[in-house]
């Protein structure tokens, strides 16, 4: 029988790989993105950065009248249905722990979408802004 090449075997190997194993945003340069995948593998879980810029931006996004509420849409498992909250902190986390030029890259990326969120009425009290206004804005 005869040996199989192994660019055969690694093409094997790579239909059941995983897509992503560490978070990768497209928007960020390679040095910023080498910091994200070494604070993911140092402080934190492989691909939760890059989730929770996904979910934050798709509650940026999303019409008023699809906005998750609090008690109904929530099966209570951070896992499963986290806190937008927990969403925004794990970015902020990423954005204080990474270094500067990294840090401004990720936060280039989150501020719009927090702009998005405050422009909108029912999402803040009236004045202005508190130090961590998304955990009183949902």
């Amino acid at each position: 029988m005869p040996r199989r090449r192994p660019s055969a075997l690694r093409a094997d190997l790579r239909r059941f790989a995983a897509p992503h194993r560490y978070s990768t945003i497209g928007r960020l340069s390679g040095p910023a993105q080498a910091q994200i995948i070494r604070l993911e593998r140092t402080r934190l879980r492989p691909g939760v950065i890059e989730q929770a810029l996904v979910r934050w931006a798709s509650i940026a996004r999303a019409p008023k009248d699809r906005l998750p509420s609090p008690f109904t849409d929530r099966c209570g498992v951070p896992e499963c249905c986290p806190e937008p909250a927990e969403d925004r902190d794990l970015l902020e986390l990423a954005i204080h722990a990474l270094p500067r030029k990294s840090a401004r890259e990720l936060r280039a990326l989150v501020h719009p979408l927090d702009l998005r969120i405050l422009q909108r009425p029912d999402a803040m009290p009236f004045g202005p802004a508190p130090h961590r206004w998304w955990h009183t804005a949902f």
